[in-house]
């Protein structure tokens, strides 16, 4: 029988730097619904776009670009200073060179999910989600944005008419406001495999995570996110749909 309940599994793709870092990526795309795939500006270029998306189209996976800050040096994680107009462009170009990509494998992309920081800048900042999403307007308006829900975007893409995808983390703390706790602390990251799968069954059962200061937050979330730059990630990720399972809730790509 069928269960009620269904919810997305999505990673951040084509960022790996050596063999050991494709195997692992190459693994876990077996396990997950949907990816988002670099596109050249904090990680990846032409080829690791094609070998990505041509893998993900094998095991049926969804897939998105994942531009960010045009910062290869700080994997776009680090406070980055550009000009708006410079900003819009790489964006763009990041953005053009994998639909075109895409286009090519004969796969329609279906969503976007910045990266990095600019992802974590679009929870608070207005002119910086406008920017962005003013993108999304004028070149492939189609695609649905995966974003937080507690976020600046979130609420300016409803209102832009842009399709949301609330999306929570399985491997990072949050902060009472609905925000990720920053990457500088030590407590940032969840990096025992029961932790992270207990927070996945919280979210997506109870729809709610517990914060840094040791209170529930409502979350509401239509995909969850394992990072692949852990080195057990593909082994989290059956884990958590073993347990998602067990709890009567499918894992399967999301629908918008």
């Amino acid at each position: 029988m069928k269960n009620n309940k269904t919810i997305d599994l999505n990673a951040d793709l084509g960022e790996y730097s050596n063999e050991n870092e494709l195997k692992n990526e190459i693994s876990l795309i077996h396990h997950i619904t949907s990816a988002n795939i670099a596109c050249g500006g904090h990680a990846g270029d032409q080829a690791s776009m094609r070998h990505i998306i041509h893998h993900c189209i094998n095991h049926g996976v969804l897939v998105g670009p994942h531009p960010s800050y045009p910062d290869r040096k700080g994997f776009g994680r680090s406070n980055f200073s550009v000009n708006d107009h410079a900003l819009k462009q790489s964006i763009i170009d990041q953005i053009e060179l994998f639909m075109d990509i895409a286009t090519k494998l004969k796969t329609m992309p279906m969503h976007i999910k910045f990266h990095g920081q600019l992802y974590n800048d679009c929870f608070s900042d207005e002119k910086l989600s406008n920017l962005c999403l003013s993108i999304i307007n004028s070149t492939y308006p189609n695609l649905a944005l995966v974003c937080q829900p507690y976020s600046v975007i979130s609420k300016l893409a409803h209102k832009a008419g842009i399709k949301v995808i609330n999306e929570a983390f399985i491997d990072r703390k949050y902060k009472s406001n609905g925000s990720l706790v920053d990457r500088v602390s030590e407590d940032a990251m969840i990096s025992s495999l029961e932790e992270r799968t207990k927070q996945a069954i919280t979210i997506a059962s109870e729809r709610r995570v517990l914060t840094e200061e040791s209170k529930y937050l409502e979350i509401e979330a239509a995909t969850l996110c394992i990072h692949s730059d852990h080195h057990d990630s593909a082994s989290t990720a059956i884990e958590v749909k073993k347990k998602l399972l067990e709890n009567n809730i499918d894992v399967s790509s999301y629908e918008i």
